[in-house]
């Protein structure tokens, strides 16, 4: 690997960890050279511009993260009720508290317009919910729709009750329910 492609490398995993511990409020180009060890003028050497590295950095995340859950989850086809319970357990750890923290003020920033975060927020949105999709265990026609409630639910457990993501398990355990009902109706 090229030198500038392993500082490159460098840069990205340094500014990972700065996303993860204070979200997308200290994003200046000079505080992320200084994160990074580097000038801003190196970073955009690096670089094309803050955009790019700011795409890179995200996506970086979002790419551990799902190999995080890969790793939890491996390729077995999993029911809904079970991917849902499986994933909420995992958003309820401390392990996952810096991505979920992160992953809100991503689609809190895209809410707002910046079309730069509403291109990554869909990406990523878009990614987990293929993922989420290639796991599940129901038709094909319904993966997607599936794995985008289960997302769509999980994310609305953390908008309703930030802080105390605990209060998020009745409706948590109420969708396990009714998925467990329409899997036994199939039978």
């Amino acid at each position: 690997m090229a030198k500038r492609q392993v500082k490159r490398a460098e840069v990205i995993d340094l500014l990972a960890v700065h996303f993860l511990d204070t979200g997308l409020s200290d994003t200046g180009l000079r505080r992320l050279a200084e994160v990074a060890g580097t000038s801003d003028r190196m970073l955009l050497y690096y670089f094309e511009n803050k955009e790019e590295l700011v795409a890179a950095v995200l996506t970086h995340i979002a790419s551990g993260l799902s190999a995080s859950l890969t790793d939890m989850f491996g390729n077995r086809p999993l029911p809904p009720s079970a991917l849902l319970e499986a994933l909420w357990a995992a958003a309820k750890s401390e392990a996952f508290k810096p991505h979920l923290r992160l992953w809100l003020d991503l689609a809190a920033n895209a809410n707002r317009g910046d079309p730069l975060l509403i291109s990554i927020a869909q990406k990523i949105s878009t990614g987990w919910i293929d993922w989420m999709a290639n796991l599940l265990d129901v038709p094909e026609a319904n993966k997607d729709a599936t794995a985008a409630l289960i997302l769509a639910t999980v994310d609305g457990q953390l908008v309703l009750f930030p802080g105390e993501i605990a209060r998020g398990e009745h409706a948590i355990l109420q969708l396990i329910a009714l998925f467990r009902g329409q899997a036994k109706a199939q039978e």
